[in-house]
């Protein structure tokens, strides 16, 4: 493809040269052509100038002979003006001409010539122009001698400027030939110039829309090679790179974020983002790799490890090579490719290449276990061959149909024999389909055994490529007809728990309303016992009456608990933005006695806002701080403090995650009379107390229903503590 563009490019260049030769080559014709078409018609016009003053020239010569022969005749001195006026005229017409013809030999020994007629002519006149002079023309014969000479010199005057006249005669006929040929070349100059024009655009744009559709199918055949490039990169489990060592920038393929366990573009294409993925004890290695890569401007094949975003490690093996060192970039283009699988198989394959004999025992065991497998399955196994379309089953196939192995020959006929009719046209499509496409859908048909038993099979396959590059189709046939029977039982199930479901709604309305409702007319009871008929009682009945009050008490709370705990339990999912800074503030107006009586302290950081259940929030925390103000010393003031931060799961060594899940990270801390950390699991049960209900209140259900509430946010809650010191809850919820 590279030499294809650089000889595109060259003829390219070629032609450009070409055509702007020829271009100012037709231009410089044309330019002199028009340069000698205006000297032709500059001299065209140096030619009609020359004729007209000559002409002029001759016209000034009779207004003097005129003048002076009026003057002669009247003897009025107006002649005399005009004679001196044309005299003036023929003088400056003289030099006029002298001027024209300068770069004319002929015609400038012509104007001497003329000129010494015309100055003789010129003293002839001259001795009558004077007004002071009175002559008798009739008497005096030099006069007349003299009027005779002038006429013919006036004679050889007009000879003398016909003859140049017919000098600059031929030389217009020249002149307007040579001109006329040159404007004759002009059209064609233009129309050539005009003509070669268009054929190098002409050119030009077939050249250009040539090259455009080359560059399409370059430009699709790219494109092409880029998905397959992709798809190659996700089959094979590779991700490619590029190290820009002038500026320091990485750019990572799709298949690399994938292969890491990440979706294309997680995360920013840093070396100090790959490190977070790599193994701790192979971060060196790494290091060390990076170094090499921008000293050494290459990258021989390196293995290493990494731990991927859920936790799995993973071998990596990673090559590179330098690219673009003719350009001022320099790039490092490299592979890294997942060599987890040929690492455990080249594990593998050591350990059998060991002992042969035990592979060849495995494998007969593991066709035995398949075979044994197939009837504990209940199911069998079959091949279709595209190229002969030729079946093979394995032995419980057939007994899957009440026969014995080998009994029949498979095919679809035989296999539609035993199909129920209502079944068939399930079958003949899906054997359509395979033979068609290669593939078929999962697909369910009941089948009449050979005892007339009507059995429910499901059948699902897969299409392959064997090594000798045979194509089939393996599929597995299982007979679901007891899961068929379990499942409609499983729905009759589902039916009786749903209105198990609604019963226990019921129940729990019962334990709201209806349970309530005696309680609090016992304790109505008890309150009017006390106001009226308490000092009639004996000391006995005093002390039966406060144990029914506070049994009543206990069962008010344990009631109130217990729906709190089922309420919980529902697992409500309708998360919404939760600002936790707020459930803090209702906590503590909520709670504002119990602080107050017992002086608490109550610091806090600044929290954030989460995705979760609001009215959970809220009982979270206020069932945390409850909890430790009713476990307080008496001898010291409490003293609670609240803690924010956001946390990566791989930090917490008690989550036990090594991934990059981060989490809202919330703990309350009390010094209070804490308990064995033996005890930290089991204080989360429900109706679990750690301390008798006569030394503190409580039913055991508060501290099950913050368990309950962190599970509803896929969290975890943990509890640690050391008695007389304190207890520390620690709350993880997920950041989304």
């Amino acid at each position: 493809m590279k030499e294809n563009k650089f000889k595109t490019s060259k003829l390219h260049k070629i032609i450009f040269t070409i055509s702007l030769f020829v271009v100012l080559f037709i231009g410089a014709i044309t330019y002199k052509h028009i340069e000698n078409v205006s000297t032709s018609s500059k001299l065209l016009m140096h030619t009609y100038e020359v004729h007209l003053e000559l002409e002029q020239l001759f016209s000034y010569i009779k207004d003097s002979e005129n003048s002076m022969r009026g003057y002669l005749i009247t003897d009025e001195n107006i002649h005399l003006n005009a004679y001196f006026t044309a005299n003036s005229n023929i003088n400056q017409s003289f030099g006029k001409l002298k001027e024209l013809t300068s770069d004319n030999k002929q015609q400038q020994q012509n104007l001497t010539d003329l000129y010494e007629i015309i100055k003789m002519r010129l003293d002839y006149n001259g001795e009558y122009s004077d007004p002071s002079i009175n002559i008798n023309i009739e008497k005096n014969k030099k006069f007349k001698r003299n009027f005779n000479e002038s006429t013919k010199l006036l004679i050889e005057i007009r000879e003398k400027i016909n003859k140049m006249v017919e000098l600059e005669d031929s030389y217009l006929k020249k002149r307007n030939s040579n001109y006329n040929e040159q404007i004759s070349l002009t059209p064609i100059l233009t129309l050539s110039i005009l003509f070669i024009t268009l054929l190098l655009i002409v050119y030009s744009y077939y050249k250009t829309n040539r090259d455009l559709e080359k560059l399409k199918d370059i430009n699709h055949s790219l494109s092409k090679s880029f998905f397959l490039n992709s798809q190659a990169e996700i089959l094979s489990k590779f991700g490619t790179w590029e190290w820009n060592l002038m500026t320091h920038i990485t750019t990572y393929s799709d298949n690399f974020y994938r292969i890491l366990g990440c979706e294309p573009n997680a995360f920013s294409s840093t070396n100090d983002n790959f490190l977070s993925y790599v193994h701790p004890e192979d971060k060196n290695i790494v290091l060390e790799i990076m170094d090499r890569i921008v000293k050494e401007e290459n990258l021989p094949p390196s293995t290493f490890r990494i731990i991927r975003s859920d936790g799995e490690i993973r071998f990596f093996r990673a090559t590179g090579k330098l690219f673009g060192e003719e350009t001022d970039q320099k790039v490092v283009l490299g592979v890294t490719h997942d060599i987890t699988d040929e690492i455990n198989k080249n594990i593998l394959l050591k350990n059998n290449i060991s002992d042969l004999k035990t592979v060849n025992n495995e494998l007969k065991i593991f066709d035995e276990s398949s075979r044994q497998a197939e009837i504990l399955g209940n199911y069998g196994s079959w091949v279709l061959n595209f190229e002969s379309n030729t079946f093979i089953y394995s032995d419980n196939k057939f007994r899957l149909m009440g026969y014995e192995p080998k009994a029949f020959e498979p095919s679809i006929e035989n296999l539609l024999l035993h199909v129920h009719e209502e079944d068939k046209q399930i079958v003949i499509d899906a054997n359509e389909k395979a033979l068609q496409t290669g593939e078929i859908p999962t697909m369910n048909y009941r089948i009449i055994k050979k005892d007339g038993e009507i059995r429910r099979f499901r059948t699902i396959a897969k299409s392959f490529t064997d090594l000798s590059g045979v194509e089939s189709m393996i599929g597995t046939t299982q007979d679901v007809t007891d899961d068929y029977n379990t499942g409609k039982l499983l729905q009759e199930r589902n039916l009786e728990l749903e209105q198990n479901i609604n019963e226990l709604n019921e129940f729990n309305h019962v334990a709201s309303h209806d349970l309530q409702e005696p309680l609090r007319k016992i304790q109505t009871f008890i309150s009017r016992l006390k106001d009226k008929e308490k000092e009639n009682l004996s000391d006995f009945g005093k002390d039966y009456l406060l144990r029914i009050e506070k049994a009543s008490d206990r069962m008010r709370i344990l009631i109130n608990d217990l729906l709190q705990y089922s309420r919980t339990n529902r697992g409500d999912k309708n998360f919404t933005d939760v600002d936790l800074n707020q459930v803090l503030v209702n906590t503590l107006i909520e709670l504002s006695q119990n602080i107050e009586e017992k002086k608490a302290i109550i610091k806090n950081e600044t929290l954030e806002t989460i995705q979760g259940v609001d009215f959970q929030m809220q009982q979270l925390f206020t069932n945390l701080i409850s909890n430790s103000l009713k476990y307080s010393k008496d001898s010291e003031v409490p003293q609670i403090d609240i803690k924010y931060t956001k946390t990566i799961a791989k930090d917490e060594a008690i989550l036990n995650d090594y991934s990059n899940r981060m989490f809202h990270k919330i703990s309350f801390t009390d010094n209070g009379i804490g308990f064995e950390q033996e005890n930290a699991e089991k204080i989360f049960l429900l109706f679990n107390r750690l301390h008798g209900k006569t030394e503190y209140q409580g039913t055991g259900v508060g501290l099950a229903i913050c368990k309950k509430i962190i599970d509803n946010h896929n969290g975890y809650i943990f509890a640690t503590s050391e008695p007389n010191i304190g207890t520390t809850f620690t709350i993880y919820i997920p950041l989304s």
